[in-house]
């Protein structure tokens, strides 16, 4: 059952430095231009949404459940406010998209640990959506000097199974995943089009990415693209 609402205000209060502590760790990686207050503000916002939808269930941590709604309402904020340069906004994307998926994820489990067949789950569907996140640019950037000839070609490799896969989608997920990906949409946009709540397109988003892991053999995806993405 949701807490009351003074119940609610007291929870975010006694949450407040933990949602400052978010935003300043997401605005490491922001360009310089973007306000701290504004972050704050955002983290603060989805603190009060994860305190109004929290109903103490037995094992779940307030921390643990609010954790990727304050990360999502920061994104969300920033999607609103700010300019980001094409690689800026490729980072940008996956951090946002990565959050979703593991938003998702956290919500369909009963409990706080995770198993390493899951983790394992997660990585691949993380590693997918990463690529997703590079398909719109990394096949017409310039080779990147960190990684070798070799990673390079597998990348790109990888990035072309990714595009082949994706209209092998069933049609309610490959719109989404076209439209949060290709054109820039928020899941918030995408649902409300095609008449689906939030939380159901979220785990449309999620089911897509695992979908379109079994399409693709992992097996040549390079692991120091991800490894990279995740610094």
């Amino acid at each position: 059952m949701p807490l009351t609402e003074t119940a609610s205000r007291q929870l975010a209060e006694s949450h407040r430095s933990y949602a400052h502590a978010i935003a300043a760790d997401i605005l490491k990686k922001m360009p310089a231009h973007v306000e701290k207050s504004d972050v704050q503000g955002s983290a603060e916002l989805g603190l009060m949404e994860a305190a109004r939808a929290f109903d103490s269930r037995p094992g779940v941590q307030f921390k643990t459940f609010a954790y990727y709604r304050i990360r999502g309402a920061i994104y969300d904020g920033l999607r609103k406010s700010s300019w980001f340069s094409r690689a800026q906004y490729r980072d940008f994307q996956f951090d946002q998209a990565s959050n979703e998926y593991m938003k998702d994820c956290s919500e369909a489990s009963a409990s706080n640990t995770v198993t390493m067949d899951e983790l394992e789950h997660h990585t691949t569907s993380l590693v997918t959506c990463y690529m997703l996140s590079l398909e719109t640019s990394e096949l017409t950037q310039p080779a990147d000097k960190r990684r070798s000839q070799e990673e390079e070609l597998l990348s790109k490799e990888a990035i072309e199974r990714l595009r082949a896969a994706v209209p092998k989608l069933p049609e309610k997920n490959r719109r989404v995943v076209e439209a949060y990906y290709f054109e820039g949409r928020n899941l918030d946009e995408i649902g409300a089009e095609m008449g689906l709540s939030k939380s159901w397109t979220c785990r449309v988003h999620a089911k897509s990415l695992e979908m379109l892991r079994g399409l693709l053999d992992t097996r040549t995806t390079p692991k120091a693209t991800f490894s990279q993405a995740a610094r």
